[in-house]
């Protein structure tokens, strides 16, 4: 058993199974190459993305394939190397989120630089795919506005049970 003494969630402990090893790092962070995931909460299509390197990094991610149906895109051959994938069925994808502060509903997360993980080697990398957007919108504009209500309502739980 690992652990990690987070900022944010304090200390974790993971098995060294649990971590995903991204050799090249994420945009911007080239230190953090190895990071655990897990879920946001029970019954949500969010996760942390946890860097063990740096243990005040972590990230909201989402499996894209949870918003966006249609998605289609291709591993490039030295991508594929890079993970020692071998087949398609072992393979893993996940986007970053960024989530505006005092917005909720305007939630969006990076199609153009997923992450793809190797699930039998547990190596990642983080790909770039010109044809989608670094921005793209989580929640579509007729849902904006519900959205928002959802989450502050959320944000006002904990309040209401510290009174």
């Amino acid at each position: 058993m690992m652990e990690v003494h987070g900022t944010r969630f304090g200390t974790l402990s993971f098995d060294a199974d649990d971590i995903i090893q991204v050799e090249d790092g994420l945009l911007g962070f080239p230190m953090s190459r190895r990071y655990i995931m897990f879920p946001y909460s029970d019954d949500s299509s969010f996760f942390w993305l946890q860097s063990v390197d740096e243990p005040e990094i972590s990230f909201i991610v989402v499996n894209p394939f949870d918003f966006f149906s249609d998605l289609e895109f291709e591993i490039a051959d030295e991508d594929a190397e890079a993970i020692k994938l071998q087949k398609s069925e072992d393979i893993e994808m996940f986007t970053l989120v960024t989530i505006p502060e005092g917005h909720p509903e305007d939630m969006r997360t990076n199609l153009a630089g997923p992450v793809v993980v190797n699930t039998k080697t547990r190596l990642g990398r983080q790909i770039l795919l010109g044809q989608y957007s670094p921005r793209q919108p989580l929640i579509p504009k007729e849902y904006k506005a519900q959205a928002r209500e959802q989450a502050m309502n959320e944000m006002r739980k904990p309040m209401m049970m510290a009174v």
